[in-house]
């Protein structure tokens, strides 16, 4: 009976991971069906005389609906900070990009540089990390490809070069913790995702610098190449956005800051951080409820969507998980790795973490595979923080890189780049800033139990 719930376990996360990859549902679909196809067939054999509660461990041996609604309970139980934190994150953000927040930034930062090769792809990478502040990779896109750009074509530059540093700096900066990877992460784990970030911190400021010293050997091939002219012509500024408002700039600023200071002194849960930010963001911005509600409309879709996602991760924490079935294929895998290798399948997953990401997509990596490898490490002793650290590091260097992110084709699009030559350009540089930064973790003891 164990082998055969460890088979059902394999088989329903494989199709799911199936289904992510094929683009053949949402992923909030994907979890819910796939998760009550299992839940239902579970039950129909327990019913039928298999045992299947007593295997798993069901108070009273009996795995019926009373049983499988408290495990799915639990399970969207765990993920409910996360949703509120993803939601309310989207939309403080959201306000804030809509006055012009952001745009008022890179436009100051455009009329003052120098139009150099090297100033040029160190404004690149600094852009994307301050406009990734809220964590959509789509929108950084959008707002850093179009401005640079025209002057990468004027100096010579290769559209690939462009791509390449926005990729490296969205990589590192999407470690933060409402964004996508690490409150999949932190739900996984059953953790806070601002705790989860609090130690990913040391490791992200590095790799900060490393984005910023590619950036600077980037410029420094083009260079060689023979990039370089005059900007004469080019029109330095993003256009206003269309609900633009300026008044209270400067409000905005010490918003954000107090915000993500409360983040960081941990004074208050994540999800709190956001919501007081984003009740004090959006009647500041716009006072007038109709076009308030036209910007919080346009801001929904895209927090409604994580949120239906992360709930439908939950059901498949449930059922998966909290019913002891992650349990059953950590042990069958147990079975095939010698107890000496054991402390070793993080480190192995981390040097990894980056090919995987041009085969799994995010939410197949982090809730389909994820959950195996951290039923296998329990079992060695191995703290589930460590992993998700390990994990969330790892890939999020490569995110910006797969072409199963559907942000990453938005941003190859809009360079006229193909996914191939992207890939191509970028893939050992975006491996080294993930190799450098797990070692970094190693040495400084973030990452502990290696051997």
């Amino acid at each position: 009976m164990d082998l055969f719930l460890s088979l059902t376990g394999f088989i329903g996360l494989g199709f799911i991971v199936w289904l992510l990859l094929k683009d053949k549902t949402t992923p909030a679909i994907a979890f819910i069906l796939v998760s009550f196809v299992v839940a239902a067939m579970l039950m129909i054999m327990d019913y039928c005389g298999l045992e299947v509660g007593k295997a798993l461990g069901v108070k009273g041996d009996v795995l019926n609906f009373k049983a499988m609604k408290g495990f799915i309970k639990d399970g969207v139980n765990t993920v409910s900070d996360t949703a509120a934190l993803f939601v309310f994150s989207i939309l403080f953000f959201s306000v804030l990009s809509a006055s012009g927040f952001f745009n008022k930034i890179i436009n100051f930062l455009l009329s003052k540089v120098t139009p150099n090769v090297f100033v040029i792809t160190i404004l690149t990478s600094l852009m994307a990390m301050f406009v990734h502040l809220d964590g959509s990779g789509a929108a950084t896109f959008l707002i850093v490809i179009p401005a640079m750009l025209p002057i990468y074509e004027r100096l010579g530059m290769r559209k690939s070069s462009l791509l390449l540093i926005c990729a490296s700096a969205m990589g590192v900066m999407n470690v933060l913790p409402w964004g996508g990877p690490t409150l999949r992460a932190a739900t996984v784990i059953e953790a806070d995702a601002n705790d989860l970030w609090h130690q990913l911190i040391p490791m992200q400021v590095l790799g900060l610098v490393l984005a910023l010293a590619l950036a600077i050997f980037i410029g420094y091939q083009e260079k060689r190449r023979g990039a370089g002219g005059n900007l004469e012509g080019i029109k330095l500024e993003i256009e206003k956005s269309e609900f633009q408002n300026d008044k209270f700039f400067l409000v905005n600023v010490f918003l954000l800051i107090a915000v993500i200071a409360a983040l960081v002194i941990n004074v208050l849960p994540s999800y709190v951080c956001f919501m007081i930010g984003f009740a004090i963001a959006l009647p500041l911005n716009y006072p007038n409820l109709k076009i308030a509600k036209k910007v919080l409309d346009k801001a929904s879709s895209g927090a409604i969507m994580m949120y239906i996602t992360l709930i439908g991760a939950g059901i498949l924490i449930g059922v998966f998980d909290k019913s002891g079935i992650m349990n059953k294929m950590g042990a069958s895998i147990l079975t095939l790795v010698p107890n000496e290798y054991g402390n070793l399948i993080p480190l192995v997953v981390g040097l990894l973490a980056v090919p995987m990401a041009l085969i799994f997509c995010t939410d197949s990596y982090f809730y389909g595979v994820m959950p195996v490898v951290l039923s296998v490490t329990n079992a060695f002793g191995i703290d589930p923080m460590n992993l998700a650290i390990i994990m969330v590091l790892a890939r999020n260097c490569a995110t910006f890189i797969s072409p199963v992110v559907p942000a990453t084709l938005l941003g190859c699009g809009l360079a006229d780049v193909s996914i191939k030559d992207h890939i191509k350009r970028s893939f050992f540089y975006i491996w080294a800033i993930s190799i450098i930064c797990l070692i970094f973790g190693y040495v400084a003891g973030i990452i502990p139990h290696l051997f």
